[in-house]
């Protein structure tokens, strides 16, 4: 398994690294990065099997990450993530433009958060199972 953080808070890293280990993924399947080029980069060349983004990021904004990984695989629009603080509506709506359809609001809400990760964990090890 490999999820992608991609966020420039050390802080919303480590929480989501948290919540996530909570719910038994191992944190060698962790991979955090604060620059969007270098999650892309990994991306490419390891694939992804969630992928967390931050919106607004001072090297590369979300939306363009976002655009970027989707056409890496545009399969990706399933298990792609958008983490954000801003509720500001057009942000949102750029974001959707640029293919997201998964938002999740900070300050992460951990019941929320297991609501929506947990079946994406459990079809995961699913398809890992069979392919044993």
């Amino acid at each position: 398994m490999k999820i992608i953080i991609l966020d420039d808070s050390l802080t919303v890293q480590m929480i989501l690294e948290s919540l996530l280990e909570d719910l038994g993924v191992d944190e060698h399947e962790i991979f955090t990065f604060d620059d969007g080029q270098l999650a892309l980069d990994f991306i490419q060349e390891n694939s992804a099997d969630i992928i967390f983004s931050d919106v607004n990021m001072p090297k590369m904004h979300g939306r363009v990450f976002v655009k970027k990984a989707l056409e890496v695989n545009p399969l990706y629009v399933s298990i792609l993530f958008v983490i954000s603080a801003d509720s500001e509506k057009k942000d949102l709506v750029e974001m959707k433009k640029s293919g997201a359809h998964r938002f999740i609001q900070k300050p992460i809400n951990s019941e929320k958060f297991s609501h929506y990760i947990i079946p994406e964990l459990l079809k995961i090890r699913a398809k890992d199972a069979l392919n044993d």
